[in-house]
């Protein structure tokens, strides 16, 4: 039997043979043992998150302060009246601090070491976004973080990012806002050229997505005209054909990419997520020989500071 406070069950090497690639996060672990914090931070490390360790609550409201997380996990001894107090300060501090600053709230995952049903029940009243009894397996903890941060942690409509989406055919922007369909993101669009320019004196945006062929007057004042409206904002184009403007002409206006119909989703979604920061970090690729030492070397370490622990 595992003892009460083992966080996780891990089979060598089981799990972990697909490269995997997912947008990054930022996750603030806090347990109060060292050898539970590595083995969580280094295997999600290897998902493709960024984690930051607390050991107790001063380390895990420094980290809060100086970089808020997407998503806490808080791991709770037996009976453990300063986790609780942790929880019960940390969702104090989101609610003063980031209601004011118009920020989400990031979900907290609790790890608890009894299978008391009432117990995880107080801890939701608490705010814990979810309760988790140990032992847990570790490999499901990414899925796990990432289903958790999808359904709570939505950005407000201060952060996402404003993308203006100008095509004459409502289809064609449709299918547009479809590909790009992201929390991240608001799409405002626009069917003709006057729309266009007016949004565009009306407010700013992070980004343009135009088709060149929805321009009613010549393409090239047209773009010089909203180069002079807003001189740094990523501009992509769209046309079914080439040739309307050169490349020269391409360059000078500072346009970051043209797309020629039809259009290569992916690459569109990958131009406009890297532009918007946005970018899908390459976790690991445990094909790899020495991936997989170095994760058995590790799970056998851990394995043995347990049994010595229990002993």
């Amino acid at each position: 039997m595992p003892a009460k406070d083992t966080v996780f069950i891990v089979k060598k090497s089981e799990g972990l043979n697909n490269k995997r690639t997912l947008r990054q996060r930022k996750v603030l672990l806090i347990d109060e043992i060292s050898y539970t914090r590595l083995g969580i931070d280094y295997a999600l490390t290897n998902y493709g998150y960024k984690v930051n360790t607390a050991r107790n609550e001063e380390e895990a409201m420094q980290s809060i302060t100086s970089e808020l997380p997407d998503v806490v996990i808080l791991s709770l001894r037996y009976n453990d009246t300063n986790g609780i107090n942790i929880l019960k300060n940390m969702k104090e501090y989101f609610r003063l601090r980031l209601d004011i600053a118009n920020k989400a709230e990031p979900p907290i995952i609790v790890m608890i070491a009894s299978r008391n049903s009432k117990q995880a029940r107080e801890i939701q009243y608490l705010g814990a976004s979810l309760v988790l009894f140990k032992p847990i397996n570790i490999q499901e903890l990414p899925n796990i973080i990432s289903s958790v941060i999808a359904k709570e942690h939505k950005p407000t409509h201060q952060e996402r990012k404003k993308i203006l989406i100008f095509d004459s055919e409502t289809r064609s922007h449709q299918f547009i806002e479809s590909v790009l369909a992201c929390e991240s993101y608001d799409f405002i669009t626009s069917e003709s050229e006057g729309e266009t320019l007016a949004k565009m004196k009306k407010r700013s945006f992070d980004m343009a997505i135009l088709d060149l062929s929805s321009f009613e007057s010549d393409v090239l004042e047209a773009l010089k005209a909203i180069r002079e409206i807003a001189p740094e904002m990523p501009i992509i184009t769209i046309s079914a054909f080439g040739g309307q403007i050169s490349e020269k002409e391409f360059e000078n206006l500072k346009i970051v990419k043209h797309f020629t119909k039809p259009i290569d989703v992916v690459d569109l979604q990958n131009t406009v997520d890297e532009l918007m920061g946005n970018i899908p970090t390459e976790a690991i690729d445990n094909t790899q020989n020495e991936s997989l030492e170095k994760v058995d070397n590790l799970i056998d370490g851990i394995t043995e500071q347990i049994e010595d622990k229990k002993t």
